[in-house]
């Protein structure tokens, strides 16, 4: 992702899950992560990389949504109205109150019109991501919705994005978002080539050194391979659900990419992602 930590832009994601010291201990191993401590939320922890904050971890409540992956985007002080006031306006949900964390942020869970889940961040001391595409840092968001052109009107609304289509890959589109330019992530819709019982929701990318070493780690460490590892313009990257069910992407950036800050595939990955 080109852009970060600024006005509407990715800043943050937080994996819920049932068992998060078992989901601790998968993503150490795995990436490397260790847990940091997050002042004034009991239960909450940051997933570090190299002593820089990627990510955080909580629990799941009962009842709720499967074990999963969220993002979240920073609440512009200077758009109009309050964020959760765009994003009803917008037609999308929110899902509960804001979350006071003094001196980190205010955060509200939020849905679009399709049900995929995101969250609101107002800064408060917290800027979020220490880094981004380097290995075992966030690299890029997909979109999986039922309603592309509902999502695209949404996001934009919301939070001022540019939406790019890009060229389709094996006959399935794909949407590039960015800002100012800089794009960070991207949107397909969901077809019958999904897997049934695919529901909308954001897709997380983590940079790795070797997509085939991660992938193989992740499955004996008891993740499901969701998508083998593929290669594509950007690198090469695989799908996988955790031994929860939550779902993540691991990428390992070709050198360009890297340098550029842009591990996006267009429509030729979400053609892969589909099979």
């Amino acid at each position: 992702m080109k852009t970060w930590n600024v006005p509407s832009a990715p800043c943050w994601t937080d994996l819920v899950a049932a068992d998060p010291r078992a989901a601790a201990g998968f993503y150490a191993r795995l990436f490397g992560w260790e847990l940091g401590e997050v002042p004034g939320l009991d239960g909450y922890r940051a997933f570090l990389s190299e002593g820089e904050p990627v990510g955080g971890l909580g629990p799941r409540r009962p009842g709720r949504r499967p074990s999963v992956w969220r993002p979240y985007f920073v609440a512009g002080p200077d758009a109009a109205g309050s964020p959760a006031e765009r994003v009803a306006l917008a037609r999308g949900s929110v899902l509960g109150e804001p979350v006071e964390v003094p001196g980190v942020c205010r955060a509200t869970l939020c849905a679009d019109g399709s049900g995929a889940v995101f969250g609101l961040w107002e800064q408060a001391g917290h800027q979020g991501f220490g880094r981004v595409n380097a290995p075992g840092a966030p690299a890029w968001l997909d979109l999986a919705t039922t309603d592309p052109d509902g999502a695209r009107g949404f996001y934009t609304e919301v939070f001022g994005w540019q939406a790019r289509r890009a060229a389709p890959g094996a006959g399935h589109p794909y949407t590039e978002w960015s800002l100012g330019g800089q794009p960070f992530g991207g949107m397909t819709p969901i077809t019958e080539a999904f897997p049934a019982g695919t529901v909308p929701r954001w897709l997380v990318y983590v940079s790795v050194h070797d997509c085939d070493a991660a992938a193989a780690r992740g499955a004996r460490l008891g993740a499901n391979v969701l998508l083998p590892p593929t290669t594509v313009e950007p690198g090469r990257f695989s799908v996988l659900a955790d031994p929860q069910g939550a779902m993540f992407a691991v990428i390992a950036l070709a050198r360009e990419e890297t340098a550029r800050g842009r591990p996006a595939a267009g429509g030729e990955r979400a053609a892969a992602m589909m099979g």
